[in-house]
C-alpha cells in the first residue's frame, strides 16, 4: 500500500478527503522532529523487548544511533534497576559510558528479542490514489515542532478547501528525554491538491497552550465553533 516504512510513533489518525477527488485520505499525528528521538529508514529508533534476565518478565531498551552504532536512551540507574545483574557490570557511571546495545547484550540475548523499529516521525497526509495506495506527504515545519494528538479536517476559511488544524504537546516524558510543548498549535490552508501551508497564528487566530488531545468542529446557530480539549484543562472554543 506505500506504507511499508511508515514505523512511527502515531498517536492520531483522522480520515478526510483532503484534496477532494472522492477518495479518503488520512491525516496522521506523529512524534515531531523536535526530540532528541531521531529515525529515518537508514537509522530507525529501535525497541528490543526480552526476559533479558530471566525473571519471567519482558523489558524493553529504546535504543537511537549515533553515527553508526545504537546506544540506550536508558539511564545507568535505570538500566540496573530492572535488571540488577548488570550492577557489577556496572558499577559506576564511567562504565556505562558510551555502551552500545550489543556491548550490554550477548549475541545470544539479542538474537531471542523482539526487536521493533520505528522510521517515521514527521505528521503527515497519507494520499490515498484510489487504486490501493498511499503516498505520504509530510506536513509543513510548524507541524513537527511538538507531539501532535489533536487533528481537525474542515473549511475553515470558507474558500471551499479542506484544512487542518493541529495540537499536541506532552508533559509526563522523564527529565532525560524532556517535555515537549513546543506547539500552540497550528492552522495549515490546504490548496484543494493536498498541499498545505501554515498560516501565522497572528492571522489565523487560533493560538493554545497546553496538552491538547482533540479538535472537534460543531455548528452553532450558523456558526462553526472549533472545541479544543486539553489535558486537565477547560475545553478551549474558537469561532
Amino acid at each position: 500500500m506505500g506504507l511499508g516504512m511508515s514505523n512511527g510513533w502515531w498517536n492520531r489518525l483522522v480520515i478526510a478527503d483532503v484534496n477532494g477527488d472522492g477518495y479518503p485520505d488520512i491525516v496522521a499525528g506523529n512524534h515531531g522532529l523536535n526530540s532528541r528521538f531521531k529515525a529515518s529508514e537508514a537509522k530507525p529508533v529501535t525497541m528490543w523487548v526480552s526476559d533479558f534476565d530471566g525473571s519471567g518478565t519482558l523489558k524493553q531498551i529504546v535504543c537511537c544511533y549515533n553515527g553508526e552504532k545504537q546506544y540506550p536512551m536508558v539511564l545507568r540507574q535505570d538500566l540496573v534497576g530492572e535488571l540488577p545483574y548488570l550492577k557489577k557490570k556496572y558499577l559506576k557511571y564511567e562504565n556505562y559510558k558510551e555502551q552500545t546495545i550489543e556491548d550490554i547484550f550477548t549475541k545470544e540475548q539479542l538474537d531471542k528479542a523482539v526487536k521493533l523499529e520505528a522510521k517515521e516521525f514527521r505528521s503527515c497526509v497519507l494520499m490515498n490514489d484510489g487504486k490501493g495506495k498511499f503516498t505520504i506527504k509530510p506536513l509543513p515545519v510548524e507541524a513537527q515542532f511538538s507531539v501532535m494528538y489533536g487533528i481537525g479536517v474542515n473549511d475553515y476559511d470558507g474558500d471551499g478547501k479542506q484544512d487542518i488544524l493541529l495540537g499536541g504537546n506532552f508533559y509526563q516524558s522523564k527529565p532525560e528525554a524532556g517535555i515537549y510543548d513546543a506547539s500552540y498549535g497550528v492552522l495549515l490552508k490546504g490548496d484543494g491538491s493536498g498541499n498545505f501551508t501554515t498560516v501565522p497564528a497572528s492571522s489565523a487566530g487560533f493560538f493554545v497552550k497546553g496538552a491538547v488531545r482533540d479538535i472537534l468542529t460543531i455548528k452553532n446557530k450558523k456558526k462553526n465553533l472549533v472545541l479544543v480539549a486539553r489535558n486537565n484543562e477547560p475545553i478551549k472554543i474558537f469561532q
